[in-house]
């Protein structure tokens, strides 16, 4: 519900202001024009409350809230309840703020004749615009049930392949925050402790030692000056990344990085087949299904691939033929679209294919540890020899200054 301060007039002209909480402002209107009263003017009341405060969600809507609400509302809508009070039922039971808020907007933009799918592009910090897109296509073709099944799947198993993908990438995060550690703690502790004893032997250092000592001085004096550089250095890093020069340059190294480089890959033809069999099946063109399929990518190699193929696929192109050209797909994803356009079935043939992808990066995520092990051993094992070396091998010459 949200707080509108009004304005407004009885019928002696007498001016009559106050608050009220409602959905929308329409909403407000109607309630004053019922008491009698001509409405002036409504405003938003931007003022600071505890019940402000606690709308307030940094995490945003979380994928399985969005699933729960998709499947309900599907069965409300099957068992043939009113999308009004199945969105009603809906905004009771929320529990997160942001989702409860969206709701509360989206149940009066219905309530004021507004379609589902036109209310939530009024609240646009839950739903992308491919979902817009189905939701709109489901209530054109009255098959809105179906469509927010399939939404319901289709964010189901975006939220298996980023919790597989959260769980494989912990233990080389664990690894290298003890690497980050233990080198910290080397370089301001057990590195300035080791110095003063080896140099009350004026015993001569070997080089890995002292370029350690260095280091470890450097480090000390100057740690602000890093700090800043390192800021600095991330700045204009993420400047440049953000760039399309700069998007580009690292979503193609990315493509070509080992280990996540086919991983990647494979990431990006399942969504792509998995979104476009989605819009096709919904009864969208093909155009705007690519145009959707393209946004819905985070790679801007395979982004610009797909966008290039639609132009192509406007001017009556087959899709086959710029996806075989494009370089980022393999033959047998543009073989397999050519067998469909031929059959008339390509959003079923994109399911197949879809499917296996998915199969393939499950698989290559479930086994991501057990790929950057060897990995993270070596790193790790490069660190502690290192410093193996740099304390120990001074050791060898204390014998012949001490005796």
């Amino acid at each position: 519900m949200q707080a509108y301060k009004y304005f407004a007039r009885d019928k002696t002209g007498k001016e009559v202001n106050g608050s009220m909480e409602a959905r929308t402002a329409q909403a407000v209107a109607e309630s004053l024009q019922n008491k009698g009263l001509v409405v002036v003017r409504i405003e938003e009341e931007l003022g600071f409350s505890l019940e402000k405060l606690n709308e307030i969600n940094l995490g945003g809507v979380p994928i399985k809230d969005k699933v729960v609400f998709m499947r309900q509302l599907a069965t409300m809508i099957g068992a043939g309840l009113a999308l009004t009070q199945a969105l009603q039922i809906l905004e009771a039971q929320a529990t997160n703020p942001l989702f409860k808020r969206t709701l509360s907007n989206v149940l009066g933009d219905v309530q004021g004749g507004k379609s589902l799918a036109e209310a939530f592009r009024r609240n646009k910090q839950v739903f992308d615009d491919i979902t817009m897109n189905l939701l709109e296509a489901g209530e054109q073709s009255g098959n809105l049930e179906n469509i927010l099944e399939r939404l319901a799947i289709e964010l189901e198993a975006q939220k298996k392949l980023k919790d597989k993908i959260r769980g494989a990438m912990i233990y080389p995060a664990v690894i290298m925050v003890v690497i980050i550690g233990v080198v910290l703690l080397m370089m301001f502790v057990l590195i300035p402790a080791m110095a003063d004893i080896y140099s009350e032997f004026g015993a001569e250092l070997p080089l890995i030692t002292r370029v350690m000592i260095a280091m470890s001085d450097f480090f000390l004096k100057f740690w602000w000056l890093i700090i800043i550089f390192a800021s600095v250095i991330g700045i204009v890093a993420k400047s440049y990344m953000e760039s399309p020069t700069g998007k580009v340059l690292l979503h193609r190294i990315a493509l070509k990085a080992p280990i996540f480089g086919p991983v990647i890959v494979k990431m990006q033809i399942a969504q792509f087949t998995r979104v476009l069999s989605l819009l096709l099946r919904s009864g969208l063109s093909i155009v705007k299904a690519l145009e959707l399929t393209a946004g819905s990518l985070t790679n801007s190699i395979f982004k610009d691939a797909v966008g290039e193929a639609k132009k192509e696929v406007e001017k009556g192109v087959p899709l086959a033929l710029p996806i075989a050209r494009a370089n980022v797909f393999p033959m047998i994803v543009s073989q397999m679209i050519a067998v469909g356009e031929e059959s008339g079935e390509l959003d079923k043939v994109l399911e197949k294919v879809a499917q296996y992808y998915n199969e393939e990066v499950e698989v290559t995520t479930s086994n991501l540890t057990t790929l950057m092990e060897p990995l993270m051993l070596v790193i790790m094992g490069s660190v502690i020899a290192f410093i193996a070396l740099a304390v120990y091998m001074p050791m060898f010459n204390l014998s012949g200054v001490v005796g």
